[in-house]
């Protein structure tokens, strides 16, 4: 599981950094992407294409956005892959 949720992590990592215009270095599991850097629902979905592409699993909208922390948004990815 530590292996799966470091990919994940570097994946909304780095999507977060692209679709926000934020340095990455800035960015930790307990930054909230919507609270702390001002994502929209686009933004989200930009994050949620990139978890699809690398990934191939349907990542559902609103179950992603209710996930506060970039800490949450891996347990679910991680959890949405292992299930």
């Amino acid at each position: 599981m530590a292996k799966l949720a470091d990919e994940v992590r570097e994946v909304i990592y780095d999507a977060t950094s692209k679709t926000l215009g934020v340095d990455r270095d800035t960015l930790t599991d307990d930054t909230e992407v919507i609270a702390d850097l001002g994502a929209k629902s686009v933004n989200l979905i930009h994050i949620i294409n990139a978890l699809e592409d690398e990934f191939e699993y349907q990542v559902d909208f609103m179950p992603f956005r209710r996930q506060k922390k970039i800490s949450d948004m891996i347990a679910y990815v991680v959890d949405l892959i292992e299930d």
